[in-house]
């Protein structure tokens, strides 16, 4: 299988011996070994896929159902370092966990009517900043370090659009287009 990684877009080659796919919060996944070691990839970074003609070779005594709960409890095991609290606008919500199903804890009704307060965990603070790409549509309540963040964030982004003409690009001089 040819596979993007979502840490730095690469593309790399995997012979995997597959149990199966799952789905978690909307988002697929296929579970495999690869060189004996369980591993999971998300369906939607395969770029293209070959069935050979050797025999799949699958640990004896494991499952699909087995195989998913170990790796499964070793991404929600991991310490997420940021918690963040937000409120999402419903009628954003159901693109907002597509985009971030992996993060989102908790989802409930916010006492605002047409909002949904929403508990995410990431790696860091800056992890959380594609929240800000939502626009208006989602704003951060805590921490206030990272509301600190995104309002910088998006004083410069306006800043910038607020100038008229378009910027010459820092590194190359030339104009956008």
């Amino acid at each position: 299988m040819r596979y993007r990684h979502g840490r730095d877009n690469r593309v790399r080659t995997y012979t995997l011996d597959p149990y199966g796919l799952v789905n978690k919060a909307g988002v697929w996944y296929l579970v495999a070994d690869h060189d004996g070691e369980p591993r999971l990839f998300r369906a939607d970074r395969a770029r293209s896929a070959t069935v050979l003609d050797e025999p799949v070779r699958r640990r004896e005594g494991r499952e699909l159902a087995d195989v998913w709960d170990t790796l499964r409890r070793g991404i929600e095991d991991l310490p997420a370092r940021a918690a963040v609290t937000a409120r999402v606008r419903d009628e954003t919500l159901p693109l907002f966990l597509r985009f971030h199903a992996a993060d989102v804890v908790t989802a409930e009704p916010a006492a605002e009517p047409g909002w949904t307060r929403v508990e995410l965990r990431f790696r860091s603070l800056l992890a959380a900043q594609p929240l800000l790409a939502f626009g208006p549509d989602v704003e951060v309540l805590t921490p206030d370090d990272l509301r600190d963040s995104l309002r910088r964030t998006a004083e410069a982004t306006a800043a910038l659009y607020r100038q008229g003409a378009p910027v010459p690009l820092p590194s190359t001089g030339q104009r956008p287009r």
